[in-house]
């Protein structure tokens, strides 16, 4: 391999509380070539046991994690698959296998006192995460002439605090990883913190530049065991050595002329030309030679051949640079050209389609040449049999069998090229299929880490990358359907979907067969929903489950829309021009006016806020605020303190503020008439048809409904996206109510009241 490993470790003879660990894997030649040589450099300042465990714990998952990776088997024969992309996915194992051990033998684990760098060096490439206060110097040749051979620079401190010194929790220990390539006969050290205090920048260069790195290991511990014995010292030494073996061979080339340079050439491409020829296949540029050769026997001036072959050989030496053949004066000549043909082919053409003599003319050509093209091809094919007839037994044999020879020949080319083509389709999909595997799993390594934003992109890259699978062969339909569904699932994580299994509370078809109820509405541990079909009100007791209908003394009721609570659980509805009270005691219903001149057909909602009722009209733009009396709701004042544009508008909730609800799911926040600067975070898939909004009274969540796409979104106050649940169990959406208190969700499907738990406030 291009590079040479070394590793230097010096403990004091004083008790040493540290556990200090150095390790180089030993793969075998092959492994090596295909995987790299991992390497880890630790310390833990801690109780020296406890450290011990953990390192040997950690040294050995990684080994295992790194060198056993499923992936791994697949880096010969698929290219996608890189060694960053194998060691990144190791670390995650080991974060995750770490928390699980630490959490099984009872250690707690400071992350503060650890000191950890593991990596591995494949090639010319080296990728290595940091923890901790552990130094990774770089010494490289300086380009300049003037000045220092060499330079040192830290590479921890070039990749910036926020990055390579950053803290981390003690179940994700390496979450930075960095990758660069090795430069050639440049060297890499990773040592602890004290190893860069107690030899100058100008020491490590020397030594490590004029000795090998074994060598160098040796002279860097007898220095420090000279100048202190206090401290310990750890590194690893890497040196790339691809070049330097070649760079001290001088090769010494005869001096030539140009003539001797070209020969030399000329002979060397054809060497290689017939080396590289496969033996059996027809080699058309030696018959074109043996061609040539005969027939420049009868050339009549062959040495002006001669002089006119050493002129253009001057030519080709000395011409100029020719022009490409994308230049615009050819592009213009060829379509000239081209014009030209086509110009005299369409006058050709029109002059025998209008000529009926020459049309006539041209069809008894055009018979007679094909008739004789037939006779010709009997001609040929009897003359060919009589030949074949009047061959001798042996003749006839050796013909048969160059003909069958030469027919399988043919037939095994084109077989061959078949089976190449298939394989390199073969060879394509598995790539392909690995290349889509690969994004899936950076998306899991992704969403383990709480990395959204990555995880959108590379789903984005999946969703390209199965498009151009094939779906011709049922193996083919089953790997995709596969590979869709797991896209599925992920796509549902990244957007926070919460697939619920709904349970059915009551059916009101069972009490009634022509029910259709239309809302509903929790209220003393009793789901009410208004029929108005029916002109009925039906009551759910939710701790027996028990459905009854509400006493409406025989009153026509033709909306009970926009059903609302006061502080005695009564329930409101708009009906046409008045409201329907429902004491929710005596379940007796009873009716107020409200004084008010505007268009009730065109009320957005109705809502009721601390004794005052807030209705929302569509066609004045405005919000009016009224007060209840004993014969109904009078003195309606605007809300606004400007008419806003409410067209779009589909629902409306108070908490104090007053939120309007849009269909496109944009939702618009008021305080004291004005309008505030409040925005919902976008959710995938985007809300499109929502119908309804609720605002927690003493939790901190917006509810947005969407029935057409069976989905209930919910987000925080500040707008920020929390979840959002459906079910494929509810087909014919028509309301929802929320209970924050006993962290359940009434849904109205149908005819129907089901219950989900909420998952979004269990801790």
């Amino acid at each position: 391999m291009n590079y040479k490993i070394s590793q230097f470790m010096l403990t004091p003879p004083q008790r040493n509380q540290s556990a200090l660990e150095i390790y180089v894997a030993q793969p075998d030649a092959d492994k090596e070539a295909l995987s790299g040589k991992l390497f880890a450099l630790m310390e833990i300042e801690s109780n020296k046991a406890a450290g011990l465990k953990i390192i040997n714990f950690l040294i050995n998952t990684l080994n295992h994690n790194y060198y056993q990776n499923e992936k791994m088997i697949l880096r010969e024969r698929v290219n996608a698959i890189k060694v960053e992309h194998i060691f990144e996915s190791a670390l995650a194992k080991t974060n995750k296998k770490l928390a699980e051990f630490l959490r099984a033998e009872k250690i707690t684990l400071n992350p503060d006192i650890l000191n950890l760098t593991v990596g591995v060096v494949c090639n010319d490439s080296l990728h290595f995460a940091n923890l901790g206060k552990n130094k990774t110097l770089l010494v490289y040749k300086s380009k300049s002439e003037a000045g220092a051979k060499y330079k040192m620079a830290d590479i921890t401190e070039q990749t910036g605090a926020a990055e390579a010194k950053k803290k981390s929790s003690a179940i994700k220990l390496f979450s930075n990883i960095i990758s660069g390539a090795l430069p050639r006969g440049g060297y890499f050290i990773f040592a602890n913190e004290t190893f860069g205090e107690y030899l100058s920048a100008k020491q490590i260069i020397n030594i490590t530049t004029t000795l090998p790195p074994a060598g160098a290991a040796e002279q860097i511990k007898n220095t420090l065991s000279q100048i202190n014995a206090y401290v310990p010292f750890l590194g690893i030494i890497i040196k790339n050595t691809a070049g330097l073996e070649m760079s001290k061979i001088n090769i010494k080339e005869p001096t030539a002329s140009t003539k001797v340079s070209i020969e030399n050439l000329v002979v060397t491409e054809e060497k290689t030309e017939k080396l590289l020829t496969p033996s059996g296949l027809i080699n058309a540029k030696k018959w074109s030679l043996s061609l040539n050769n005969f027939f420049n026997r009868f050339a009549f001036n062959r040495a002006g051949k001669n002089a006119n072959s050493a002129f253009l050989l001057k030519d080709r030496i000395f011409t100029k640079k020719k022009t490409v053949w994308l230049s615009a004066k050819k592009i213009f000549g060829r379509l000239r050209s081209a014009a030209v043909y086509l110009t005299g082919l369409c006058i050709y053409s029109l002059k025998i389609i209008t000529d009926k003599k020459a049309l006539m003319e041209f069809w008894r050509n055009l018979i007679i040449g094909t008739k004789n093209c037939l006779q010709a091809a009997k001609t040929l094919g009897l003359k060919t049999f009589f030949w074949y007839r009047n061959l001798g037994r042996i003749n006839k044999i050796l013909f048969s069998v160059f003909s069958l020879c030469l027919l399988i020949f043919f037939a095994s080319l084109g077989w061959q090229n078949v089976k190449n083509k298939t394989a390199e389709k073969e060879t394509a999909l598995t790539n392909l299929t690995a290349a889509v595997k690969q994004k899936q799993n950076q998306i899991d390594a992704s969403l383990l880490y709480d990395n959204e934003t990555g995880a959108k992109k590379l789903l984005e890259e999946v969703k390209d990358l199965m498009a151009r699978l094939p779906q011709k062969t049922q193996s083919q339909k089953d790997q995709y359907n596969e590979l869709t569904a797991k896209s599925q699932v992920q796509a549902e994580k990244i957007s926070r979907v919460i697939r619920v299994n709904p349970i059915e509370l009551a059916n009101f078809l069972n009490f009634n067969q022509a029910a259709k109820p239309k809302n509903i509405i929790l209220a003393s541990n009793k789901i009410y929903a208004a029929d108005t079909s029916q002109s009925a009100i039906y009551i759910i007791d939710l701790g027996n489950k028990l459905v009854t209908s509400a006493n409406l003394n025989n009153q026509k009721l033709s909306q009970l829309d926009f059903p609302s609570l006061d502080k005695n659980n009564n329930v409101y509805y708009l009906d046409s021009s008045s409201l329907a009270v429902l004491d929710t005691k005596s379940v007796k219903l009873s009716s107020l006016g409200i004084d008010y001149g505007g268009n009730f057909e065109k009320a957005i909602d109705l809502k009721q806020y601390n004794s005052r009722f807030y209705l929302a009209d569509k066609t004045a733009g405005q919000i009016y605020r009224f007060t209840k009396g004993s014969v109904g709701l009078t003195n309606p004042i605007a809300w606004f303190s400007n008419k806003e544009d409410l067209s779009d508008v589909v629902g409306l909730d108070i908490d104090g503020d007053i939120y309007l609800l849009k269909n496109s799911g944009e939702v618009l926040r008021y305080a004291k008439g004005k309008k505030e600067d409040f925005t919902l975070a976008a959710i995938e898939p985007a809300i499109s048809q929502a119908s309804k909004i609720a605002v927690s009274a003493e939790e901190n969540f917006i509810y947005v409904f969407e029935p057409a796409v069976k989905r209930l979104a919910v987000f925080n106050k500040d707008g920020k996206f929390n979840c959002q649940y459906t079910s494929d169990k509810l087909n014919d959406l028509k309301d929802f109510q929320i209970d924050e208190k006993n962290k359940k969700i009434y849904f109205l499907d149908n005819a129907a009241v089901y219950s989900i738990e909420m998952s979004h406030l269990v801790k």
